[in-house]
C-alpha cells in the first residue's frame, strides 16, 4: 500500500528555528507519508540553509524561487499559481504550510485544488510589534479569513494557542491543535568540555573571561539594542567581575546600524575572532551552523526580543546547560522558568542586574544550567513532536474518510 502523499511548505530554507524544525520533522515524517518541501528563497540578508538537506533525508525537496519573504504582488501571484500546478501533480493529502507567506498563497492554493486536509502551523505571529496598528488589525483578519480554508491550525505553545483562540479569535479552540516543538537536545549535550575549548580558543578566551551572547535574526523586532544596552550597563558598572565578550550570532538588515550604534556608545566592536579585546567587546559572529559548539563556548543566553513564538535559541541554549535571561514574552516564560532556569526580566536595569546576579553566583548560574538541561531533554525531544504530529495527521485523514 503506497504512503499517504504530504505536501510540506515552508516560508524559506534560512538558517533559523522554523527551518531546521521543519525539515527534522520532514525525515520523520518520511517513515510513514511520501513527503515534499517546497521551501522559498532566503532574503539577501539572510544565511541559506541548505546544508540541512545533507543533515536531513528521506524526502523531496523543491526550491520555489517566487516564494519570497516580502509583499511582491506580481512575484506572488506567481508563487500561487506555481504552487498549484505543484499541488495537481503531486496530489497530496495534506498540505502543511509554515509561516505567513506560505499560509496564505499555501492554503489558497490547496483550497483551490480540493486537498482534503490542510494545515498551517503559527510558529509566532506578526499580530504586534511588526507593524502599525492598522496593518496588523488588517493581517488579524486575514488570518480569521484564512482559518476558514483550514482544516486545522497548530499552535507551538499554550501561551500561542491562547493567543490564537482568545486574544486574536483566529479560529475556534477546537480547530487549534497544541504540537510542542522539539529539537535533538542529545547534540547539545554531548563533548560539552571539548566543544567549549574549541570554541574559546577560536574567539582567544581565558578560563575568566565571560562569554555572554544572543542568537537570531539582527532585526527590530529582536531587540538587539536592549542587548548591547545591558552590556554596556554591565561594562560600565560592574567593574569589580571578570572581563566580558558579547558574542551577537546571526546576521541581519540591522547589523552595520547595531554596529555604528556600539561606535556611538563609546565602546568597539569586531567581525573577526582574532580581533575580539577588552577594546573590542562586541563580537559579530554572523550565522553559525555549528550552533552546539557556540552555546558550549558561552557561559549565559540573553533574549530580548519583542515578539516571539517559542524561540529555538532558547530551547538550544537549556539543552547546552546554560541559564537563559530573557524578556517575558510569547512562549518563552514556558521555556525560561523564572528563578529556576534563568531569569525574565524587562528593562536593560533588570537584565544587567539578573546577568550580574549569575555572573557573582557562579554555583546558582551551574545549578540553572543543570536545571535547564533536565528540562530540556524531558520536554524538547524531537521523538515526542514528531508522534504528536502524526497521530494529528492520521486523526485528521479518518475524519475526511469518514
Amino acid at each position: 500500500m503506497s504512503k499517504p502523499r504530504l505536501l510540506i511548505i515552508l516560508n524559506r530554507l534560512a538558517t533559523g528555528g522554523p527551518a531546521l524544525n521543519t525539515l527534522c520533522m520532514a525525515e520523520g515524517l518520511s517513515n510513514v507519508f511520501d513527503v515534499l518541501v517546497v521551501a522559498g528563497e532566503p532574503n539577501a540578508d539572510e544565511q541559506a540553509a541548505d546544508y540541512l538537506l545533507d543533515q536531513y533525508k528521506g524526502f523531496r525537496f523543491q526550491k520555489l524561487t517566487a516564494l519570497r519573504r516580502s509583499v511582491l504582488p506580481a512575484v506572488d501571484w506567481r508563487a500561487y499559481h506555481q504552487l498549484k500546478k505543484i499541488i495537481k501533480e503531486f496530489k497530496p493529502a495534506i498540505v502543511h504550510t509554515h509561516g505567513t507567506k506560505p499560509g496564505v498563497l499555501g492554503r489558497l492554493a490547496a483550497h483551490r485544488c480540493k486537498v482534503p486536509v490542510v494545515v498551517h502551523t503559527f510558529h509566532g505571529h506578526v499580530f504586534h510589534s511588526y507593524f502599525p496598528p492598522f496593518v496588523s488589525r488588517c493581517i488579524v483578519q486575514i488570518e480569521r479569513w484564512l482559518a476558514g480554508y483550514s482544516t486545522a491550525i497548530i499552535a507551538i505553545s499554550d501561551i500561542l494557542q491562547h493567543e490564537l483562540t482568545t486574544t486574536y479569535r483566529i479560529a475556534r479552540a477546537e480547530k487549534i491543535k497544541l504540537v510542542r516543538l522539539g529539537i535533538a537536545t542529545a547534540s547539545f549535550a554531548d563533548e560539552t568540555g571539548e566543544k567549549r575549548l574549541q570554541f574559546r580558543k577560536q574567539f582567544q578566551l581565558d578560563d575568566a573571561t565571560k562569554a555572554i551572547g544572543i542568537v537570531g535574526r539582527l532585526v527590530p523586532i529582536k531587540q538587539h539594542r536592549l542587548f548591547i544596552d545591558t552590556a554596556i550597563r554591565l561594562l560600565q558598572t560592574r567593574t569589580a567581575l571578570p572581563a566580558f565578550r558579547f558574542f551577537i550570532v546571526g546576521d541581519g538588515a540591522e547589523k552595520q546600524a547595531l554596529q555604528q550604534y556600539i561606535v556611538q556608545r563609546g565602546f568597539g566592536f569586531t567581525n573577526a575572532a582574532a580581533e575580539a579585546s577588552a577594546e573590542k567587546p562586541f563580537v559579530f559572529t554572523s550565522w553559525r551552523t555549528d550552533m552546539d559548539v557556540v552555546f558550549a563556548g558561552l557561559d549565559l543566553v540573553l533574549l530580548t526580543s519583542l515578539n516571539e513564538g517559542t524561540p529555538v535559541s532558547v530551547m538550544e541554549a537549556m539543552a547546552a546547560g546554560k541559564p537563559v535571561v530573557a524578556t517575558n514574552v510569547g512562549g518563552v516564560a514556558e521555556l525560561v522558568q523564572h528563578g529556576q532556569t534563568g531569569f525574565l526580566a524587562a528593562s536593560a536595569n533588570e537584565l544587567c542586574a539578573r546577568v550580574a546576579q549569575l555572573l557573582e553566583q557562579p554555583s546558582l548560574a551551574a545549578e540553572m544550567g543543570v536545571t535547564a538541561r533536565q528540562i530540556a531533554k524531558e520536554r524538547f525531544s524531537e521523538t515526542s513532536e514528531l508522534a504528536s504530529l502524526t497521530a494529528f495527521y492520521d486523526e485528521l485523514l479518518a475524519l475526511k474518510s469518514q
